[in-house]
């Protein structure tokens, strides 16, 4: 049976979430955490997730900001609704299981949960207005935001998804590795199928991003540090995590694809997404705020 990698502060979430929610030789991954990986037979708090997913990116930061010890249990997409259920879920990822057996079912459950594991200075969501205004913006990044994001990298990797294979396997079980590799364009036509993926509604996607970017920039403009102010809040760690697929930081809790490895439009716009104020708050964000991950050396 395989042994489930045990990490520091760190949760996993579902590539698959529904809105809760290339070229070259690929690079040998090099990715590492702060903290040693460690024994696993104390520790009982697990979460399930798609690895490279930012939904579960969302909730991994999280866990690891407030410290709480888990194991990760990452999965392909598809095979991870299998898990999500056996885990006490649904059909999407992430899903925790707490030390005490609480089954929390997505990315926001997760948020809140980890708030009760740190002083009230640091809870991403404060009390009274802030607290409030906080969970909207969150929400609002959630419903729109982040699968539009998603569908956006569908849309441009779907067509060399196997050449993104040491990302998109990282850290899963071996037979599944396997069933990647011998599906075919299994994989990525369920994908396109289960997630209204082509080309039409990717550049609509886009559009809506760019839109989000430039309403982020727009809120910022006073020389706010924080979209709500001199806080980091729900807010802040929600539109980083979820703007992740086209900005592609290198503090992300599971390995990302170098830009050169990625197709030339598609690391294009990755360039020119992270040179827009939006991009460039979202990568402060990552240096400054996400707690438990370091860079990974060059290969």
């Amino acid at each position: 049976m395989r042994t489930p990698r045990k990490v520091g502060p760190q949760v996993v979430d579902d590539a698959f979430d529904r809105g809760d929610a290339g070229r070259g030789q690929p690079h040998r991954l090099t990715f590492r955490r702060s903290r040693p990986v460690c024994e696993t037979r104390a520790v009982t708090a697990r979460l399930v997730t798609i690895p490279i997913s930012h939904f579960c990116e969302k909730a991994r930061w999280a866990l690891d900001r407030a410290g709480v010890d888990y194991v990760e249990q990452p999965h392909l997409q598809l095979v991870h609704i299998f898990a999500a259920r056996l885990a006490g879920g649904g059909r999407t990822a992430p899903v925790f299981v707490t030390d005490s057996g609480e089954v929390l079912p997505d990315s926001t459950a997760i948020l809140r949960w980890s708030d009760t594991r740190m002083a009230p200075g640091r809870w991403l969501y404060p009390e009274g207005a802030l607290g409030t205004e906080a969970a909207v913006l969150e929400s609002l990044f959630n419903e729109q935001f982040g699968p539009d994001t998603r569908l956006w990298v569908y849309e441009e990797t779907l067509p060399v998804v196997h050449d993104m294979g040491p990302w998109v396997l990282y850290g899963i079980p071996r037979w599944e590795k396997a069933f990647f590799r011998a599906s075919g364009p299994f994989v990525g036509i369920s994908i396109r199928r289960y997630l209204h993926v082509d080309a039409e509604a990717g550049r609509a996607a886009l559009a809506r991003i760019d839109q989000v970017f430039d309403d982020v920039a727009e809120r910022l403009s006073d020389g706010r540090r924080f979209l709500l102010g001199d806080r980091f809040t729900a807010a802040d760690l929600t539109f980083a995590a979820l703007a992740a697929p086209v900005l592609l930081p290198a503090r992300y809790g599971s390995p990302l694809p170098p830009l050169e490895m990625m197709p030339s439009r598609p690391a294009r716009e990755v360039e020119r997404l992270r040179a827009h104020p939006a991009g460039t708050f979202a990568d402060r964000l990552y240096t400054e705020e996400r707690a438990g991950v370091v860079p990974a050396p060059p290969p």
